[in-house]
């Protein structure tokens, strides 16, 4: 069954690395073949808007809009600012164009604006049309600070969400953290979805191919860390809990794929000299069509980030290929893990439990890797990019949809 042609804008006010995958995943959803999205977004670097042109090129039923340039983004406050600079704009837009729906990617920042007294009128567009939107973070709803000062800012998070969910601007809110979603579902009446899609495709994993590609053996047991490699990534505590490992047959291989942030890569270069395993590192930003590569090669997908509650597209992506992981406790990806049973949790900076993970997974008989592989793909499945965009429906559209939103 597909859903009668519609016109979707969909605002992605900060473009990042994964934003190209969900506009192509809200184009291959189930249902939607003949929907037409406006796609209204910013870049940083040519490189970006080289990637966005080529991927308007190949899709006829994609315009892309861009939003007035800004510098690199790294604060909360940047984000608000061109959250607010971007909803200005769409409004604008809605006031002269007609669309069936608005959607907002990484809603987070959106919310405290329409915390706001005053939101209703100074976007009355955007409360006519009403706005679906997927949020990233947890937004307060998790307990996970350590600090007094953070733990304050929860307070203040959990106080937005609510004066937003109140305020009726929402028709639909999708949660990539599902913890997150069933306590902003207790808290009023606006529809909400407890998991929102972090879109993933399933390539064909063709290890032994894939690990030719890197001069691989099969007996090698690689652990792969892959994205924007700086100190959030805990890329010095894994690799130091690595060196603990024991290592007589020299099975270890550690792929590194992504570009270092130069203020690591002195330290990083240091280290990999005195390891007694083999490093397989390729400093620079990877191609998509590159990607599946990596995965299908690795035995483990290592996400010792530090500091982080979110989503990784790392952990889904190493799950659609069936491999193992090692996640950072607290947050979304500690929940996948345990619940779907294929990886280690980790306290990142308790390097002899670290080692222990990391042996645990290097020791594992192969029904008990056969089983945990199969829980990543099932963790892989419920993030099926063309069930995309189910999480937007509203209540009234899902009755009449034949895929479970």
């Amino acid at each position: 069954m597909k859903l009668p042609p519609r016109k979707v804008l969909v605002v992605d006010p900060i473009y990042h690395v994964h934003s190209v995958v969900h506009y192509r995943s809200a184009l291959g959803s189930v249902g939607f073949e003949s929907t037409e999205f406006t796609v209204l977004t910013s870049v940083v670097s040519a490189q970006e808007a080289e990637r966005l042109e080529k991927f308007q090129q190949s899709q006829p039923r994609v315009r892309i809009r861009l939003l007035k340039q800004h510098p690199p983004i790294s604060r909360r406050l940047q984000c608000l600012h061109q959250f607010w600079q971007t909803m200005r704009q769409v409004e604008r837009i809605l006031a002269q164009e007609q669309f069936d729906a608005l959607i907002y990617l990484m809603a987070d920042h959106m919310l405290p604006v329409f915390a706001l007294p005053f939101a209703r009128l100074w976007f009355p567009h955007h409360f006519a049309l009403g706005v679906r939107g997927l949020l990233f973070r947890h937004n307060g709803l998790r307990k996970t600070a350590t600090t007094a000062r953070r733990k304050c800012l929860e307070l203040v998070d959990r106080w937005i969400m609510r004066r937003s969910l109140r305020s009726g601007g929402f028709t639909r809110l999708s949660f990539l953290d599902r913890e997150a979603g069933r306590r902003a579902g207790a808290l009023e009446e606006t529809p909400i979805c407890g998991e929102g899609v972090d879109p993933v495709d399933f390539p064909d994993c063709d290890r032994a191919h894939a690990r030719s590609v890197f001069g691989l053996s099969s007996d090698d047991f690689v652990f792969l860390m892959f994205g924007s490699i700086d100190d959030r990534k805990g890329v010095i505590e894994a690799i130091e809990s690595l060196r603990a490992v024991e290592n007589p047959d020299n099975r270890i291989v550690v792929l590194i794929a992504g570009r270092i942030a130069p203020a690591l890569r002195p330290r990083l270069q240091a280290m990999f000299e005195s390891c007694d395993f083999r490093v397989v590192l390729h400093d620079r930003f990877v191609l998509d069509e590159d990607l599946p590569n990596y995965f299908a090669a690795a035995d483990c997908v290592v996400c010792s980030y530090k500091d982080f509650t979110a989503s990784s597209g790392v952990l889904l992506h190493g799950a659609s290929c069936g491999d193992l992981a090692v996640v950072s406790a607290q947050g979304v990806m500690e929940d996948a893990v345990r619940e779907f049973g294929f990886g280690e949790v980790v306290e990142v900076e308790d390097r002899a439990a670290f080692a222990s993970a990391l042996r645990r997974l290097m020791h594992l008989s192969p029904t008990e890797r056969d089983r945990m592989s199969a829980g990543a793909r099932r963790y892989a499945r419920t993030h099926d990019f063309r069930l995309y965009m189910t999480q937007f429906l509203t209540l009234e559209e899902a009755a009449q949809f034949p895929v479970k939103a």
